[in-house]
């Protein structure tokens, strides 16, 4: 400091005590500064975990309408399956009926005609030619 007098004049002496002050008085008055900075940073971390609160709070309500849409598509693929289950369930049961009526009339000797046959007529592969060969 005594050099910056000496060299600059007082002048620019006055200028580099007022840009140093804080730091000057800080270190002679080291018991005043400490409380001053230990409240500062208490309340910076009171600023941090609300910000961190506001966040958390946020994501979460993001999640939360995440899961609701997912859980939304969820139902609507699950009645829809549940509804083919259900069409293709009344179908296979119709079809176990009637084969049980046609077993029946079988054993009891009746002369109709079995499902059966008509169905394995018609599962037959064509006489022919063969698949697969060139002309």
């Amino acid at each position: 400091i005594t050099l910056v007098g000496r060299k600059h004049g007082q002048d620019e002496l006055y200028r580099m005590l007022i840009a140093t002050a804080p730091d000057l008085v800080s270190i002679i008055n080291r018991r005043a500064a400490l409380p001053e900075r230990i409240a500062e940073n208490v309340a910076r971390a009171t600023a941090l975990n609300s910000s961190h609160a506001r966040r958390v709070e946020a994501m979460n309500a993001k999640h939360a309408r995440q899961v609701e849409a997912m859980n939304a598509k969820h139902a609507r693929k699950v009645a829809a399956l549940t509804k083919d289950n259900l069409r293709e369930t009344t179908a296979l049961t119709a079809q176990r009926l009637e084969m049980e009526r046609e077993m029946g009339s079988i054993m009891s000797g009746g002369g109709a005609h079995s499902m059966a046959d008509t169905n394995l007529s018609s599962v037959r592969k064509p006489r022919g030619k063969k698949r697969g060969r060139g002309k």
